[in-house]
């Protein structure tokens, strides 16, 4: 990880992938189940806050390694987040593609 600032960027860029491919889908769709998008998009927003939040909280007192860590944990959960809505938006397009 180089600063905090590239992770941030890399948290609202994985996010706005998340958010758009919904929409895309939602666009595209005549048969969608508006409720699990808005899920999956919430679910993508408020993860978004909270790795925020955590990152943002001060570090001054924690080890070189503690912080490391710290940022690898938040990045991980970023990635495990944005695997699982995609997974989530696939697994919902199957369904309506079976459906018509």
């Amino acid at each position: 990880m180089a600063n905090r600032r590239d992770l941030k960027k890399d948290i609202n860029w994985l996010t706005e992938e998340v958010v758009s491919d919904c929409l895309v889908y939602w666009d595209f769709n005549e048969n969608k189940d508006e409720k699990q998008l808005a899920e999956i998009i919430n679910s993508m927003v408020n993860k978004r806050n909270e790795l925020f939040t955590r990152i943002n909280k001060p570090t001054s007192k924690m080890t070189r390694q503690e912080v490391k860590a710290k940022y690898n944990q938040i990045a991980k959960e970023m990635f495990e987040t944005t695997n699982n809505c995609f997974e989530k938006l696939s697994n919902l397009a199957k369904s309506n593609a079976k459906n018509n």
